[in-house]
């Protein structure tokens, strides 16, 4: 995904990779994707900015708009697209945040106490966390009927997350600072790092080692 409105795949295993979502650029679309999330090989979301969503379910050889499945009037940016807690949940800018009503097909609006930008989402089997700038984050255990606030000790935006699929969970921020959780994110404690690097993405790799990928490229941290 990126700013050209590029979307890419590839499957069983080939080396040539199919840029379906260029057809975008030639019709002087101008909104970027700013993430993807597949549930299986064939079923898959792209978002982006000014509410644009789009979804495949043949492996992103087609791609069906669903900009107006989503309780978004203003149109604000969508930034990450995401499960936890048993549901997909999109979070965007000015708190937004959507979960996926699959039934009806639609992503609702779910109320949040804070009305700044999420730029993200993790969680666990019964949990939901969003976070965004200024070190917040929110968590839920009831599907966003009610939220509370995690104590970071963070002022810079949260800007990536990960989880190992069980309590473990990470986040980190575009200072490259690094929480971590081993309660489902009930609660989050600094890991040290002696050097750390912006990220705009984490990838845990064992119990003292992260992958973090950013605008300084891409670097290993290791920590006790």
């Amino acid at each position: 995904v990126g700013e050209l409105m590029l979307a890419y795949y590839t499957k069983q295993g080939d080396a040539q990779w199919t840029a379906e979502a260029e057809r975008f650029v030639a019709q002087g679309a101008e909104s970027p994707f700013l993430d993807v999330w597949f549930a299986d090989e064939n079923t898959g979301f792209v978002v982006g900015a000014f509410n644009l969503i789009l979804r495949t379910t043949d492996g992103g050889q087609r791609w069906t708009p669903w900009l107006e499945r989503t309780d978004n009037p203003q149109a604000l940016h969508l930034y990450a697209i995401r499960p936890a807690a048993g549901a997909l949940w999109v979070t965007g800018e000015q708190g937004l945040v959507l979960r996926l009503d699959a039934t009806n097909a639609r992503f609702d609006a779910v109320e949040t106490p804070y009305k700044g930008s999420y730029f993200g989402l993790t969680g666990t089997n019964d949990a939901v966390i969003v976070f965004g700038l200024r070190g917040n984050a929110y968590r839920s255990t009831d599907l966003g009927a009610s939220w509370t606030k995690l104590d970071t000790g963070l002022e810079e935006g949260l800007t990536a997350a990960a989880s190992d699929g069980g309590q473990h969970l990470m986040l980190a921020s575009q200072a490259g600072r690094l929480l971590s959780s081993r309660d489902g994110g009930a609660h989050f404690t600094p890991v040290k790092l002696a050097r750390p690097v912006p990220a705009s993405a984490v990838l845990p790799v064992g119990p003292g080692a992260a992958i973090v990928a950013g605008a300084r490229g891409i670097a290993v941290q290791t920590f006790k």
